[in-house]
């Protein structure tokens, strides 16, 4: 049911940014979402001589977990947009004044969701026609997600995420969020794939997920912070540096960097910007290698961020 979380907070956030009501924008993009998945099924009974029945109405599962969610993305984004737009725009359906605020703010929404939805299903449908049948989850798996997949499972790919997620922090930006449509996108789905292959009992597939980043690479958050806090608190004499790393040693457990990013600090400044980029390549490359020869088990779960290090990976490896 991955998807179906993922889609609704996708438009809720959407929602949120473009100050629509983020309730109704995140309902809306699952409701598309829903619509463009098929519901037809085919059940296979057992008996003496077997039969099988067609029935309309279902959701199948396979298109709600880990593979769903590239086409949850797309839809989550058009759909949620779409509506942000059209309320921004004033296209909705206008109550008088007497009408109490909550059922004005239901009505509001109704043209907006509509035409969203239908935009969404009308595009599964024109896909459909296209392809000879396929659903546009299975279209976009195969010539989108799959590719792309394969693509972010190489180290080139892996060591570029990381590089620019400590540039974007270098220069005061939240990298990981920045970037969390491509991280979690690409390489949560690589985890829950894995995930599920190890439930089947079949070997995973996917050297690196997201929880490969901070199992090996972000420990104390980004830019491997804790090894930091370590080193200021045990070989530096300057007293500013190590009054920053005192107080924020409990936190860079728990994988809060905020203090060390912002109090050293490590935003624009030039001594710590070799450092700051080449720690994380060099764990990168180190845990991609021996993650690829099999010494040590492949990240198939999901680990709260605040676990701390080597707890998390020992819980994230299994």
């Amino acid at each position: 049911m991955l998807s179906l979380a993922f889609v609704f907070a996708l438009g809720y956030q959407i929602s949120k940014m473009y100050r629509t009501d983020t309730l109704a924008g995140g309902l809306i993009s699952l409701a598309s979402f829903i619509a463009v998945t098929p519901q037809v099924a085919t059940l296979a009974e057992a008996g003496p001589e077997g039969a099988d029945a067609v029935g309309w109405g279902f959701l199948n599962y396979s298109y709600l977990d880990a593979r769903g969610l590239f086409t949850a993305l797309l839809v989550g984004l058009i759909s949620s947009i779409v509506y942000a737009k059209l309320m921004n725009r004033k296209i909705t359906i206008k109550m008088p004044d007497s009408v109490p605020p909550a059922v004005s703010k239901a009505f509001a929404s109704i043209i907006p969701g509509v035409i969203a939805i239908y935009l969404c299903g009308a595009a599964a449908w024109i896909v459909s026609e296209l392809t000879g049948g396929l659903a546009i989850g299975d279209v976009i798996l195969k010539y989108v997600q799959m590719p792309f997949m394969g693509l972010s499972q190489g180290l080139g790919a892996v060591l570029i995420i990381v590089l620019a997620v400590q540039l974007l922090w270098f220069f005061g930006l939240h990298g990981t969020n920045v970037l969390g449509a491509v991280i979690d996108g690409t390489y949560l789905t690589a985890l829950t794939m894995n995930d599920s292959l190890f439930q089947a009992g079949k070997p995973m597939e996917y050297i690196w997920t997201r929880a490969s980043f901070d199992s090996y690479v972000w420990m104390g958050g980004a830019g491997c912070s804790l090894a930091l806090v370590i080193a200021v608190l045990v070989f530096s004499k300057r007293a500013d540096s190590r009054a920053v790393c005192k107080m924020s040693a409990p936190m860079a457990v728990f994988n809060i960097n905020e203090p060390v990013v912002f109090g050293m600090p490590i935003v624009l400044n030039p001594i710590y910007f070799i450092p700051w980029l080449l720690v994380p390549a060099v764990l990168t490359i180190v845990a991609y290698l021996v993650t690829a020869a099999g010494w040590v088990p492949y990240a198939h779960l999901v680990v709260p961020w605040v676990v701390p290090p080597v707890l998390y990976a020992f819980l994230a490896t299994g």
